[in-house]
Formats: C-alpha cells, sequence, structure tokens
C-alpha cells in the first residue's frame, strides 16, 4: 500500500474463491476495506486475522468487486423484483432440508420460488462465463435445486455479473465441464421459448449485469443478458486441446528423448497439446511431476519445472497447431 511518499507491505483477505488470473497481475490498483467489529449482511469477518480486505481491483476502466457474497445484496436489492414480478416476500438464507438456499421469494400468485445467486468477474470478448475455478459447490446447488422443482418450488440461478460488456452468458466449459454439462442438462435460459431445441427444464437460469463505483455503490446496467447453456455436449465430450504453463527456475541441459540434449534457459515455457478424447486426463498428467513413464516431450521437462498450471480448451477441432503459431506470435521462441 502506498500512501504519499510512504510505502507498506500488508497483508489483507480477498474474500473471493476464484483464480482471478486474469486480474492480479503487479501494479494493478486495489481497494482495501478496513475490517470492522461486525459486518453488514453479506460480509463474513468471522475472526479473520488480517486488518484489511481486498474488496475491489481495478481492471482497465472497471471496478471488479472481489467480495463474492456481496452479489446477494446486489442481487436483492437490484435484480430479484425484475426475473421474479410482483414479489410479495424475501427471505435470506432459507432452509430446505439439509441445504440453505440464498433466497425464498413468493409472488401474488402464490408461487414459491428458490433462488441461489453467483458471483461471475470473468468477461472476456463479450462472453461472461462462470466460473473461473471449478466449484463443486455450485454443481451441488444446481442438483438441489433440480430436486426441488419437482417438489413445487420454481428454482432459479443468477449469475450477477460484475464488469465489462457481455453480450452472452455460457458456463466456462473450459475450467468446470462438469458444472457446465449439468446446466446444459438441469436448466433453461430464461425467456427462451419452450420447442424441441430448448426442452423444458427445472432450473431457470438468469445472468444480470452490474456496475461498481469506487465508493462501493451498484448499478443495474442490464437486468437480461442473453445465456446460452447448448454447449453441454462439447462439456460432456472432454475433448479439445490445452496449452502447459511451466516455470523453470534455473538453466538446465537435458536429454529428450530422440531430440537429444535440449538446453533450456530459466524462465517460462508454454507447451501445446491436444487430445481428442479424456482431455482432462491428459492435462492432469502433464500437471503430475513423477509416477509416469516418459511419454511426450512435456514428460522429460516436468520434473525440473517449478510452478505449473493446465489451461484445457475444450473444443471439436484440434487447435494444437493454431495455438502454438500463436504463441510465436506473441513473441515467444520455440524450442
Amino acid at each position: 500500500m502506498i500512501a504519499g511518499d510512504h510505502e507498506e507491505e500488508i497483508t489483507c483477505h480477498c474474500p473471493n474463491p476464484g483464480r482471478l488470473l486474469e486480474f492480479l497481475f503487479p501494479g494493478r490498483e486495489l481497494f482495501l476495506e478496513k475490517r470492522r467489529d461486525r459486518e453488514g449482511p453479506g460480509g463474513s469477518p468471522g475472526g479473520r486475522k488480517t486488518e484489511w480486505t481486498a474488496a475491489g481491483i481495478r481492471h482497465g476502466e472497471a471496478i471488479v468487486p472481489l467480495f463474492a457474497s456481496r452479489a446477494n445484496l446486489a442481487a436483492e436489492a437490484l435484480i430479484l423484483g425484475k426475473i421474479i414480478p410482483e414479489i410479495l416476500e424475501i427471505r435470506r438464507e432459507y432452509p430446505v432440508g439439509n441445504s440453505r438456499f440464498d433466497f425464498f421469494c413468493e409472488d401474488k400468485k402464490g408461487v414459491k420460488h428458490l433462488v441461489e445467486v453467483k458471483a461471475c468477474s470473468l468477461v472476456e470478448y463479450g462472453a461472461a462465463m462462470f466460473p473461473d475455478a471449478p466449484s463443486q459447490r455450485a454443481l451441488k446447488h444446481l442438483e438441489e435445486l433440480a430436486e426441488l422443482a419437482g417438489k413445487g418450488y420454481c428454482c432459479h440461478v443468477l449469475f450477477v455479473i460484475v464488469h465489462g460488456k457481455p453480450e452472452v452468458f455460457i458456463p466456462n466449459l473450459h475450467t468446470d465441464p462438469a458444472l457446465a454439462s449439468a446446466l446444459s442438462g438441469l436448466g433453461r435460459g430464461a425467456g427462451e421459448p419452450l420447442g424441441k431445441k430448448v426442452p423444458e427444464a427445472p432450473v431457470l437460469v438468469h445472468a444480470a449485469l452490474v456496475r461498481c463505483e469506487e465508493d462501493g455503490y451498484a448499478s443495474l446496467i442490464c437486468p437480461s443478458i442473453e445465456v446460452d447453456l447448448s454447449h453441454g455436449g462439447l462439456a460432456a465430450s472432454d475433448k479439445g486441446s490445452y496449452l502447459i504453463l511451466l516455470e523453470m527456475p534455473e538453466n538446465k541441459s537435458l536429454e529428450i528423448g530422440a531430440l537429444g540434449t535440449v538446453s533450456f534457459q530459466a524462465g517460462w515455457y508454454v507447451y501445446a497439446g491436444s487430445a481428442m478424447k479424456n482431455l482432462s486426463k491428459r492435462v492432469s498428467r502433464h500437471l503430475r511431476k513423477g509416477g509416469k513413464q516418459k511419454y511426450w516431450h512435456m514428460d522429460y521437462l516436468r520434473p525440473y519445472g517449478g510452478i505449473i498450471r493446465g489451461l484445457p480448451i475444450m473444443s471439436y477441432r484440434n487447435l494444437e497447431c493454431e495455438l502454438a503459431g500463436d504463441l510465436g506470435n506473441l513473441g515467444g521462441r520455440p524450442v
């Protein structure tokens, strides 16, 4: 933290379960919130050891809120009345059986609604995507809502998009294919007409766009972003291409199969590959440091690497050569 000419390093809590890979770069401006003894609705200090909370981050011209649980506040104040007309009652943290849902609502017709809210911060190239890290919790909530829809509730999932100019919301099939596949089977975009291409589904899926200002207040920009759940088949197919990002902490000369001796300078390496079946297993295999036979060139390099990340890309086409070419266009040097 910098105040005038004074620079101080502090520890703060980030209340966001996502990876946030597109935000967390050196030099980005963070908005910190000093911890209070008691938080308002949606906050949860709960015995934290840090004095500060990372409440937001500047991303281009946008302020991206990082307090994911506070999406519920925006949903209650700005959105619920748009997606459920003529609401008479709203209850927070509503228990049903062994589960608890973000909202219970009842409308003038006596229809009982259950609503789960998810904050969506990943927005690129006109598409908002959720989640940016695998979310077993979101999958569990979806499956529970689908079951409760059969017991008379009208069930909803609301994705609150917190920045950008998205034209469409899609499940992030690259990061969480299980959730994308489930949404395709159990959900229906709100407003989509029923027909041959859009079968009736037990859970209505909504996406709305809000904008957050520096003072922490949010405004509703669009109450209904188009929802596209059509990629469930691709998510279930588990095929596509991938990038492996690997750090080499020091210079190394290694024997790489038939390539012979190859010299690797310390730095970052990106490996492009494809797996037109069992993509998730292939990426997991590359990430393991040991316990495997050397088959791919990456297998020879992995034991000496440090930080490693796998980036799967679901696709019906093999994109390996295109990805490698694009990496070269970015200024990378082929090895």
